[in-house]
């Protein structure tokens, strides 16, 4: 596995502990009540929670985002970021170098290097 790859995969992994982290925060808040079923006749109601749980979301964002364990998690996994984005450069630019060399050695001389071309013209009896 290449170094870019290996630091997408901690992106990766950092994004998802990351969720789960804000996914706790806002179940601690919301105090893991299951939501209802809104019939027809209950759409003010819906609206009205609907509205609730985007409040909450907000306040879940906001309370997360001064946890200094979420903090420290969104710091490393913004580090691992810049890091696979680094790696695919690097990755990047190697492949790029290896792309030149092979097309400098490859390259054909110039018609003007060239040596002559030898012409053959048929010998009488010789």
């Amino acid at each position: 596995m290449s170094q870019s790859d290996e630091t997408w995969n901690e992106v990766g992994e950092g994004f998802k502990k990351l969720g789960s982290m804000f996914k706790q925060h806002y179940e601690s808040q919301a105090g893991k009540e299951d939501s209802k079923a809104v019939s027809d006749e209950e759409v003010k109601d819906a609206i009205r929670t609907i509205g609730e749980n985007l409040k909450t979301a907000f306040a879940t964002v906001g309370d997360a985002a001064k946890d200094p364990e979420v903090q420290s998690e969104a710091k490393q996994t913004a580090k691992s970021f810049f890091d696979a984005l680094g790696a695919t450069f690097a990755d990047l630019g190697d492949e790029i170098s290896k792309w030149r060399e092979k097309g400098k050695s490859e390259e054909q001389p110039s018609p003007a290097e060239e040596p002559p071309a030898e012409t053959t013209e048929p010998h009488d009896g010789e």
